[in-house]
C-alpha cells in the first residue's frame, strides 16, 4: 500500500496474515521430505499446502489456535515452525507531488535511447554522473532474467505490451495463477518493475537493466493484494516460483516486521540455485528497531534511498540520504529513491506526469535500481554466484555517511560502473552455511583442515561448518582475521539449529583471532559454527589435533 509515512514513525509490530482458513502456520522440516511424508506428518493439524517443498518449507492453514506451533513441532522431521506474517511495500506519496578475471567487455548501442523521459534528463538516477549508470553498462551479452515480486506487471501498458514484451512466465501467489496483471491500487509492482527493467524502445523511460524478449527478461509475479499488502506465505511461494523459472535476481520492494526460519531458509535455497535476492529497507527514518524483513535477513541485500538534487523535507542534503529511509543493520546499500519516474497502469492518477508514467519514492523504488545493476553483474560475469556478485556489489559502492559501514547508508551508494566493470572478489564454496539446516549434506571436514572464507558482522554474521570427529578425538579450533572480531563454538551431533540451545564448547569472549580446544564424548558429525560479531574481513578457519 502507498501510503503518507512520517519521516520518522515507529514500525509497526508483527501482524498475522489473514487467509481464507485463517492463519498460515509455516513449518521447516529438517531435511526436504517428499509430499507424502510431509503430508503425513503434518496430519490433523489443518489444510496443507506446498509453500517451497524443495527448502523443506510447508503451510498449514487452519482456524486460530495458540497451541497449533507447538504441535507442528512435536511432528517427526519438523525443525521449527512460526506464523506467516503481514507485509507492505515501501513506497510513500509524497506531502507535494512533483573468478579474478576481467568481465567481458559490453557492446554498447548503435546510438542513445530516445526514451522520453531518459532523453530529457527526467530519469536522474540514469543520467547524474555521481551515479555513474550509463547505457554503455547495458547490452550484450545479454542479462539474465529479474523477477519483480510486487502487484504484478500490467501487460497492456506500452512500455511492457506487444511482441517484444520482456514479461515471461507470470504467476500469482494469490491465487495460484499464471497470471500477473497489476491489480494494485496504485500500480506499483508496474513502476518497482520499470526502474528495473524498461525497455530501450523509444517509449517512456529505461530500466537499469534494459528489457528484452529473449535476451533480458521480466518474471512478473504477485505477491501483493490490490492494497499493497502480502505475506510471509506469498513471498516464500514467489521466490520459489522465481527460482524454478529461471530468475537470477529477485526484487521484492515490501516487508515489515517480525522474522522466521522458513523465510531465511528459503533465502539460503535460493542462493544456493543461483539467485540473488534484494529488497527495500523501508520507511520508518530513525526507528532503529524497525528491521524490515526480508531485508534483515542474511544473504538479502537491503536497499535505502537516496535523494535528488533537489532540497525539502526529506531531502535536506541533495543526493544525500532520504530522511525517511530506515536506518539499522539491515541497510546494506544506497541507491536512489526519491523523485522517481516510473511506468504505472493508465488507470493511475497518482503522481502523474503523462498518462502511464508517475513519480514515487520510497526504499521500493531504490531497491529494483539495485537489481538492475545486479543483473548486468551476472551478465558481465558468465559463471558468477549469487554470493560473489553480493560482495561485488558492497565492496565497490562509494563510502557516504559515517565512515566505513554504518546503520545508515551501509556499505555505502551503489555504483554501477564499479561493481560491472572491475573483476568479481573470490567465490566462498561453503555458501549459504548460516545454519545446520544448509550443511546438513554437505561434505565433512575432519581434522586437519584448513578453511579461508568471509566474516560479515553485517549481512552473513555466522558461518557453519561440519567436521567429523571420533569417541575420544581432541580437535584443536582457531580462527584469524585481520578486520574482523569473531567467535568460534562447537556444536554437538544431531543439533537442529545454532538458534537455540547452548554449544558443547564456546570462546568466552570475541577477538581476532579466537581458538578453542575440545575432547569429543561420542562420534559423530559435529558442527563449528564462526560468528563474526563486528566488522568484515577475510578469515581463516584452522581445524588441527
Amino acid at each position: 500500500m502507498v501510503a503518507v509515512v512520517p519521516a520518522m514513525a515507529t514500525a509497526a509490530a508483527p501482524r498475522l496474515a489473514d487467509g481464507p482458513d485463517g492463519p498460515t502456520l509455516l513449518v521447516t522440516f529438517r531435511d526436504a521430505p517428499d509430499e507424502a511424508v510431509a503430508r503425513a506428518a503434518l496430519t490433523g493439524l489443518g489444510r496443507v499446502a506446498p509453500a517451497a517443498p524443495e527448502a523443506g518449507i510447508w503451510a498449514v492453514h487452519a482456524p486460530a489456535d495458540p497451541a497449533l506451533r507447538g504441535r507442528a513441532l512435536a511432528r517427526p522431521g519438523v525443525d521449527a515452525a512460526a506464523w506467516s506474517l503481514a507485509r507492505r511495500t515501501d513506497a510513500r506519496v509524497r506531502a507535494q507531488e512533483a573468478p579474478r578475471t576481467p568481465p567481458l567487455a559490453l557492446t554498447p548501442l548503435a546510438s542513445p535511447p530516445t526514451d522520453e523521459y531518459y532523453a530529457n534528463g527526467r530519469q536522474w538516477s540514469l543520467t547524474t554522473p555521481a551515479t555513474t549508470w550509463g547505457v554503455d553498462l547495458t547490452g550484450t551479452p545479454p542479462r539474465p532474467r529479474i523477477a519483480i515480486l510486487d502487484s504484478g506487471v500490467d501487460s497492456t501498458h506500452p512500455e511492457w505490451s506487444g511482441p517484444n514484451s520482456p514479461l515471461v512466465s507470470p504467476y500469482s501467489a494469490q491465487t495460484g495463477r499464471r497470471s500477473a496483471e497489476d491489480w494494485g491500487k496504485t500500480g506499483h509492482g508496474t513502476h518497482v518493475a520499470g526502474i528495473a527493467a524498461a525497455p530501450i524502445n523509444g517509449l517512456g523511460v529505461v530500466g537499469a537493466a534494459p528489457g528484452a524478449r529473449g535476451t533480458a527478461e521480466v518474471i512478473p509475479v504477485q505477491i501483493s493484494d490490490p492494497d499493497g499488502y502480502s505475506t510471509d506465505e506469498t513471498m516464500i511461494k514467489g521466490i520459489r516460483w522465481a527460482v524454478q523459472n529461471g530468475a537470477k535476481v529477485i526484487n521484492i520492494s515490501a516487508g515489515g516486521a517480525g522474522d522466521s526460519v522458513a523465510f531465511q531458509r528459503v533465502i539460503d535455497w535460493a542462493l544456493g540455485r543461483g539467485a540473488l535476492t534484494i529488497a527495500s529497507v523501508g520507511n520508518d527514518g530513525q526507528d532503529y528497531r524497525a528491521i524490515n524483513y526480508p531485508a534483515g535477513y542474511g544473504f538479502v541485500l537491503g536497499v535505502a534511498a537516496q535523494c535528488s538534487d533537489e532540497v525539502n523535507a526529506d531531502c535536506p542534503t541533495p543526493y544525500g540520504l532520504a530522511t525517511f529511509s530506515t536506518r539499522n543493520r539491515s541497510v546494506d546499500l544506497v541507491a536512489p529513491g526519491v523523485d522517481i519516474i516510473s511506468s504505472v497502469p493508465l488507470r493511475v492518477t497518482q503522481g502523474e506526469v503523462s498518462p502511464g508514467y508517475a513519480i514515487k519514492e520510497g526504499t521500493s523504488m531504490a531497491a529494483p535500481f539495485v537489481a538492475g545493476v545486479a543483473a548486468e553483474v551476472f551478465a558481465v560475469n558468465p559463471g558468477a554466484t549469487p554470493y560473489q556478485v553480493l560482495m561485488q556489489l558492497l565492496n565497490t559502492a562509494t563510502d557516504m555517511g559515517s565512515r566505513g559501514r554504518d546503520t545508515a547508508t551501509g556499505s555505502g551508494l551503489i555504483n554501477p560502473r564499479a561493481a560491472i566493470t572491475l573483476p568479481l572478489p573470490k567465490d566462498d564454496p561453503y555458501e549459504p552455511n548460516s545454519d545446520i539446516a544448509s550443511v546438513r549434506r554437505a561434505p565433512a571436514l575432519t581434522p586437519v583442515a584448513t578453511v579461508g572464507a568471509f566474516a560479515d558482522g553485517w549481512n552473513d554474521a555466522v558461518d557453519v561448518y561440519p567436521v567429523s570427529l571420533r569417541a575420544g578425538q581432541s580437535v584443536r579450533v582457531t580462527a584469524s582475521s585481520k578486520n574482523a572480531t569473531l567467535k568460534i563454538a562447537l556444536w554437538p551431533p544431531g543439533t537442529r539449529t545454532i538458534a537455540s540451545g547452548s554449544p558443547a564448547a564456546a570462546t568466552r569472549r570475541a577477538t581476532s583471532s579466537p581458538g578453542l580446544r575440545y575432547t569429543a564424548p561420542r562420534a559423530g558429525r559435529w558442527y563449528v559454527a564462526v560468528t563474526a560479531t563486528s566488522g568484515r574481513s577475510p578469515y581463516r578457519l584452522t581445524i588441527g589435533r
